[in-house]
């Protein structure tokens, strides 16, 4: 049996993907390319790995059994070649894949610190939601996420803070005052949400119902900018994470702590369980750390009554 480590790497992404035309892009290679690769490794194997119809792609169950060995052959093969590149004196390179709002709070001097101590690493961001940020790890593809503990046996989970729920409105709506205010305080006003995805909107739920509030949302968003707009406009008020104010100007708006019960979403460093880092991921690393700790005295004071998952 003569199986070559891209042919693993071809079937593993097509595997991830269930679709050749996807995982060829992902690839950057053409799709009859892709084909004629898993057709070759079904010739080698003597089964086939996929079931074809014209509608959906399968694995079949040796295709299954397969694709987890071709996705650790593939990384294993993938670090070890990183590994020896930065101890030979190449360009290190760290990739790190966070939430938009940690990315916003922590990343400036968390990138800062790996500058210092790595003058010529290259730093790969992506800033995107929980589930896509775990499953870049346990992927391979980023070396270290910063975003909730996920429900993964393959990743380790280091707790660096949590992020407290805040009201935010205009200034001069009649919510807006100093100090905590209470959940129930919301019952009756236009309310912006973010979308149902999003790990915000899991803790604003969390709270509410916590609080035995009923809010009915007047406006539903995707992205917090677009909701920080229409509060902006007085037309309604929102609940966030106090880290996202890293993310937008504050100038026109006034917040306040979101109390009885007090929620906040914890968060930490995740990285592969079985796998240390590189000397410069691991230098990242610290910086998050750093950065998180420097941020403590808005991100971790107080008591937490709740932490939605």
């Amino acid at each position: 049996m003569n199986l070559t480590v891209r042919q693993l790497e071809v079937f593993a992404c097509a595997a991830r993907a269930m679709s050749f035309t996807q995982a060829a892009q992902q690839l950057g290679i053409s799709q009859p390319a892709l084909s004629e690769s898993i057709r070759r490794m079904e010739t080698e194997l003597g089964f086939r790995l996929f079931d074809r119809t014209t509608r959906r792609l399968a694995l079949t169950q040796q295709g299954r059994a397969l694709a987890g060995l071709a996705e650790e052959v593939a990384r294993d093969v993938r670090d070890g070649l990183r590994d020896i590149a930065e101890r030979g004196g190449r360009r290190p390179r760290v990739t790190i894949a966070l939430l938009p709002s940690i990315a916003a709070a922590l990343l400036p001097a968390a990138a800062d610190a790996l500058r210092r101590s790595f003058p010529d690493a290259e730093l790969s961001v992506c800033d995107v939601p929980h589930e896509r940020a775990v499953g870049l790890v346990e992927d391979g593809i980023a070396d270290i996420a910063v975003t909730m503990r996920p429900a993964s046996d393959l990743l380790a989970y280091e707790p660096l803070g949590a992020d407290r729920a805040h009201l935010l409105m205009r200034r001069g709506h009649p919510l807006a005052g100093r100090g905590p205010i209470a959940w129930g305080a919301l019952a009756g006003h236009s309310f912006v949400a973010l979308a149902r995805s999003t790990s915000v909107r899991k803790l604003v739920d969390g709270g509410l119902a916590a609080a035995d509030v009923a809010v009915q949302p007047r406006f539903e968003v995707e992205q917090i900018p677009s909701a920080v707009a229409l509060v902006a406009a007085g037309l309604g008020v929102t609940a966030l994470p106090e880290l996202t104010f890293a993310m937008f100007p504050r100038q026109g708006l006034a917040t306040r702590l979101l109390v009885r019960p007090q929620v906040s979403r914890a968060f930490g460093l995740l990285t592969r369980a079985e796998r240390a880092l590189s000397p410069a991921a691991a230098s990242l690393a610290a910086g998050l750390r750093a950065a998180a700790n420097a941020s403590r005295p808005l991100i971790g004071g107080g008591r937490t009554a709740t932490q939605p998952a």
